[in-house]
């Protein structure tokens, strides 16, 4: 149930389940810990976060910087996301004078690390290495491997565009067990529209993807589409699972849409201008 809690927890954190603030952040603060998430970070680091600087220059879990189809990159990727996220993220707090959330993730942070090691001494050093330890590991490389494959098709010379640095996943049984997490184009068009609501929206509004080029994939979840392309098997993806959206006379060849994929591949150096003038911060 790991996942689901996981996709439950990141619903939860843009749209409050309970009316009491108490209910809602034993969410984040009680629950997570045992899914392998320290306590009172989801919410900073995803919401406040990843969605405010959406993938850009202060995004500490932004992918625009490395080449998204090479294992060394995602190596370094993985160690970053888990393990200086204690440096990066109150350092984000600092710059972007969120101090309340520096004292709530400072606070979560210690609290779950004292009962770690309160549990660790006077019961079982084994049992809580299995009821933390172990889920805390499984989440970090989860949460980076999901980040990474959603975000790895950024196009170079757009990418401040939201249709530009990511993707929907439609038709998979994968949106059944996470909450529609596949239609993450939409998500972070509209954050806070209910996961139950993406995929009629996706429908009742084809042409508009069509127009601003979307990339869309049927069949597949992004995981595998991570897995795909971190083994080099963009060919496979353009050929079985991409979606062309407008019209018969405009789709594109295979070769066409795996050289797309393939350019959005590339590193996006931080600050960089795009095509239409607009720079990171």
């Amino acid at each position: 149930f790991q996942e689901r809690f996981i996709l439950f927890l990141h619903f939860a954190a843009h749209r409050a389940i309970f009316h009491s603030d108490t209910l809602n952040a034993m969410l984040d603060f009680v629950l997570a810990p045992f899914f392998g998430i320290p306590s009172g970070l989801y919410k900073f680091h995803h919401v406040v976060m990843h969605h405010v600087e959406n993938n850009h220059d202060l995004d500490t879990s932004s992918t625009e910087e490395f080449q998204r189809d090479s294992l060394p990159d995602f190596l370094y990727y993985w160690f970053r996301f888990a393990c200086w996220v204690w440096l990066e993220l109150p350092y984000y707090a600092v710059k972007t004078n969120r101090l309340g959330w520096l004292v709530s993730a400072s606070g979560g942070l210690f609290l779950w690390l004292f009962t770690i090691g309160v549990l660790a001494k006077l019961v079982s050093t084994l049992a809580t290495l299995w009821v933390f330890g172990v889920p805390h590991l499984i989440a970090m490389f989860a949460l980076s491997f999901g980040n990474w494959s959603q975000h790895m098709f950024v196009n170079p010379e757009d990418r401040f565009n939201n249709y530009a640095l990511t993707y929907n996943c439609i038709d998979t049984p994968g949106n059944r067990t996470t909450f529609n997490d596949g239609y993450h184009l939409l998500h972070h068009l509209n954050a806070r529209m209910h996961w139950s609501e993406l995929p009629r929206h996706f429908h009742a509004n084809v042409d508009k993807w069509a127009k601003h080029g979307a990339l869309t994939f049927r069949n597949i979840h992004f995981f595998e589409v991570g897995i795909l392309v971190m083994t080099k098997q963009l060919r496979k993806l353009a050929e079985r699972h991409y979606v062309h959206l407008g019209d018969k006379e405009s789709a594109p060849t295979v070769d066409e849409v795996e050289a797309r994929l393939k350019a959005w591949l590339k590193p996006v150096p931080k600050g960089a201008t795009t095509a239409n003038g607009k720079k990171g911060d």
